[in-house]
């Protein structure tokens, strides 16, 4: 099973840069002085328009592969987890299943029972909790992650 964040997740963080894009449109008439530039002040101002217009698509970019490229991967073995720092930066971690001992599901918010997105709460034996934020099919994922596990264990037994 491959997951990715429920997509209400990304959808606050795209009209933050929807509302940022639209903000110069919206002021323009509070600077009358604007109409009135000629030559280079008029330049300057489209310039610096089209930097302010460049930086948010950028942002709104960043965001995107965030979204994107955060994946949990659970396969029959173990669990795959990567996770996207920034542009440049990732973190790949995983663990196996065997070492499953506890799972836990939270529905943080009206909207999430709603839309049915939670967080996954992965205990395992002799290391640090392992969490799955913002999913969706959360119900179908732990009962995969237990019935994996004790598959795993029960092979090893």
């Amino acid at each position: 099973m491959v997951l990715h964040r429920h997509w209400i997740a990304i959808i606050w963080k795209f009209l933050f840069s929807i509302i940022l894009l639209i903000l110069p449109i919206l002021a323009a008439p509070y600077f009358p002085a604007v109409e009135s530039a000629t030559g280079i002040s008029q330049i300057a101002l489209w310039f610096f328009t089209l930097i302010y217009l460049m930086v948010v698509t950028l942002i709104a970019f960043l965001f995107w592969i965030d979204y994107y490229l955060d994946i949990w991967i659970i396969t029959s073995e173990r669990i795959i987890d990567v996770e996207q720092k920034g542009l440049f930066n990732r973190s790949v971690s995983e663990f196996m299943l065997d070492r499953v001992q506890d799972v836990t599901v939270e529905i943080p918010n009206f909207t999430a029972t709603v839309l049915k997105y939670g967080n996954i709460i992965i205990q395992t034996a002799g290391e640090q909790s392992f969490r799955i934020e913002q999913a969706p099919q959360v119900y179908e994922a732990k009962n995969l992650i237990l019935d994996y596990s004790k598959k795993v264990a029960d092979v090893r037994i």
